[in-house]
């Protein structure tokens, strides 16, 4: 079954702009429907696989570059991911749960066959087999090494096991040859270590041979456990606990805690389920909490559930009327139910007269994804970014963000400019990427010096590229018409690239960062526009001129030979 159209859009908004809770929720919810056997349509998994991709090595939040991992799990392919996977598990060798969920999206790419990739590190034998039955079935897997002690493994092979587990990969006495998984479970939920209390209680929830007799922490003593393992609990409860009457007292109790984590993970537990009763809390409950994460969840809820129940239905109206920044959101959660209607009859914003008739980021998005207007021709630009190690840090993340912003912004574009971002790119990966892309326009925002763009190699370090080896891949391409080289000392470049396109934009000294990213937004900003890249050109030189920035102005120079219709 295909993800939906209002689901994609969501879920790739909130990859691409939300918080990192956002993010790894994100994430979290993609992961969740591919193992509901949803898929997304073969275009969006292209995009998302190299969204997702794109962000692991730029990504600080941890949890995010985890679940971008597990992910790529699910929809990644073996050209596609493996070198940004690779790289991951480089960055991260000192953190054995992002190493795991590299392992397991490698073992799912490879087959199991862990010996096929390039470079792969030496790993201690349980973390790699434990990781590999996440994803692989056990006879698909290398299983020498694998010896669990519960009493003496370190805490970090515990939580693989348990992954496996609660992901119903495991093998039956996995934990111990004497007693069940269930009942090993259940002893773990006691553990000294809070993340493997967390995982125990993770496993019970979400594998569904494992029953409610596996759990190890009574419920009524949820106030007594850390808040990640409340967070868990207080979801666990709200989704499965068989008494109604003890159920709601645990919800309701939960949205009084102290831990704004639990109450999230109260939040998240709701999210899927409805019975009579709880809208007596849940009502009041949005009212008092003061986390506006949380609020959204709840407002999420309201608006599944919306055909139940008549005040939620209300409620959303009202939520929106307050905060117009839900409505997207919220009308996503409403597919199918009467609110959806009545929650598009109430856009009333300005702008394009379309699904959700806004310029927002997401809104261009649905928009996308619906295929609503064809009237702009297509311009698709692969934004290739490289910031060695060993090379001084650039801001190349803050260039392509403060571009995908600008371009929500513009109204009725005569081109709909697509770009597509490659980061941390290595010498090896420059060709797949122009070919998978087959770009109209080539964007390098990175390092660069007298005829050369500086790239990386395996470990993150600088490898120069002459620039006559640039031009000639330009070349063979065929399919290129202009190249914008955001880097130093790049106009050496430009001449030997001209005779293959329509324009090269290059600078004939160091350019400051700041300077970069306002040339970036101007130029594609104007293209949007419809004007000629010769246009473009002048129109960002004159957003550097008009911010007082003349002298980092004349440093940007065009070479341009249009074809004689242009």
């Amino acid at each position: 079954m295909t993800i939906s159209e209002g689901q994609t859009a969501l879920i790739r908004f909130d990859i691409e702009n939300g918080t990192p809770l956002r993010k790894k929720g994100a994430l979290q919810d993609l992961t969740r429907l591919y193992r509901q056997d949803r898929q997304l349509n073969s275009e969006a998994r292209n995009a998302f696989e190299r969204i997702i991709c794109g962000s692991l090595l730029r990504e600080k939040d941890r949890k995010v570059v985890r679940w971008g991992l597990n992910a790529l799990a699910r929809l990644g392919t073996r050209e596609g991911s493996t070198p940004y996977v690779s790289s991951t598990i480089h960055k991260f060798e000192g953190d054995p749960e992002i190493v795991g969920a590299a392992i397991a999206a490698l073992s799912r790419l490879y087959d199991g066959k862990l010996d096929m990739v390039q470079g792969f590190p030496s790993i201690d034998p349980a973390i790699r087999v434990l990781a590999s039955m996440q994803t692989t079935s056990p006879h698909k897997i290398d299983m020498t090494g694998l010896s669990i002690d519960i009493d003496s493994s370190d805490a970090e092979v515990l939580k693989l096991a348990l992954l496996t587990v609660g992901l119903n990969r495991d093998i039956q006495n996995l934990l111990h040859p004497r007693h069940s998984n269930g009942e090993i479970v259940r002893q773990l939920c006691q553990h000294d270590d809070s993340i493997v209390r967390q995982y125990s209680v993770w496993s019970v929830m979400e594998n569904r041979l494992l029953t409610l007799d596996d759990l190890g922490i009574p419920f009524d003593t949820i106030e007594r456990q850390p808040a990640n393992v409340q967070a868990k609990l207080y979801q666990l409860a709200a989704e499965r606990l068989p008494d109604l009457k003890f159920r709601t007292k645990i919800i309701h109790e939960g949205t009084y805690s102290e831990h704004t984590e639990a109450r999230n993970g109260l939040a998240k537990g709701i999210a899927g389920i409805f019975y009579d009763g709880l809208a007596d809390i849940t009502l009041g409950w949005y009212d008092q909490e003061d986390d506006g994460e949380v609020k959204a969840l709840i407002a999420e809820h309201f608006a599944k559930f919306s055909d139940e129940c008549g005040p939620y239905s209300d409620k959303v109206i009202a939520i929106v009327e307050a905060d117009s920044n839900l409505l997207d959101r919220l009308t996503v959660k409403a597919e199918g139910n009467a609110l959806w209607g009545k929650l598009r009859a109430r856009d009333v914003r300005t702008g394009m007269k379309d699904l959700f008739g806004t310029t927002s980021d997401l809104e261009t998005m649905f928009r996308q994804a619906v295929d609503i207007s064809e009237k702009a021709k297509t311009m698709k630009v692969l934004f290739l970014a490289a910031n060695p190690l060993n090379e001084g840090g650039l801001k190349t993340d803050r260039e392509a963000n403060d571009l995908k912003a600008q371009l929500a912004t513009v109204r009725d574009a005569k081109t709909r400019v697509e770009v597509e971002h490659a980061w941390a790119v290595r010498v090896d990966q420059i060709q797949m990427e122009i070919l998978n892309t087959q770009p109209d326009l080539i964007h390098f925002s990175g390092h660069g010096n007298v005829n050369l763009l500086v790239f990386e190699d395996a470990e993150g370090s600088a490898v120069a590229v002459s620039g006559d080896a640039i031009a000639r891949l330009i070349g063979l391409v065929g399919s290129v018409r202009c190249v914008v080289l955001n880097c130093c000392f790049s106009d050496s470049i430009s001449k030997h690239i001209l005779p293959h396109v329509e324009a090269v934009v290059g600078c004939d000294d160091s350019i400051a960062d700041e300077a970069a990213i306002m040339f970036t937004r101007a130029f594609y900003r104007a293209l949007s526009h419809g004007v000629t890249f010769q246009q473009a050109f002048n129109l960002a030189r004159n957003e550097l001129d008009l911010h007082g920035k003349e002298s980092e102005s004349e440093k940007y120079k065009l070479l341009y030979a249009p074809p004689p219709s242009a």
